[in-house]
């Protein structure tokens, strides 16, 4: 029985609505990352400041991915997999077409902890949905 309507387009806007607000939670949380480092007096870019950054990446990722995740309520791993997908290409494409200023080993790390921040995420969404619907008991009719 095909699907109406109103469910594949409820479905279709959980999706965006999750991707959008994924991607809004990245990026919102790496601004106020580097706007409370980088606002004091005499801070600059060390090699500490690139660890630390790189390891909230991660994190901050890893929320993007649940978020996408969460709000799409269904294909948790397929939904952090299209963050994935959708943050690389935000990054690719206009590092490409109008170059960037940082060495190739830079974009390709924030690539790649992009992409594995996002499916912790992603992961750790099915994980809680699956130990949720474990502890559930059936109910006797």
């Amino acid at each position: 029985m095909p699907k109406s309507l109103s469910l594949r387009f409820r479905n279709i806007a959980l999706t965006m609505l999750g991707l959008g607000l994924g991607y809004l939670t990245l990026c919102l949380s790496t601004q106020l990352l580097y706007i409370a480092y980088l606002s004091g007096e005499g801070h600059s870019i060390t090699s500490q400041f690139l660890a630390f950054s790189a390891i909230c990446g991660v994190l901050f990722s890893a929320m993007g991915g649940y978020v996408a995740a969460f709000f799409a309520r269904r294909a948790p791993v397929l939904h952090a997999a299209l963050f994935c997908l959708m943050t690389t290409s935000l990054y690719i494409v206009p590092s490409l077409l109008f170059g960037s200023r940082e060495p190739l080993f830079f974009a390709v790390l924030n690539v790649v902890i992009a992409i594995s921040g996002a499916m912790i995420g992603g992961w750790f969404r099915y994980w809680q949905i699956n130990s949720r619907n474990s502890t559930m008991t059936p109910q006797e009719n």
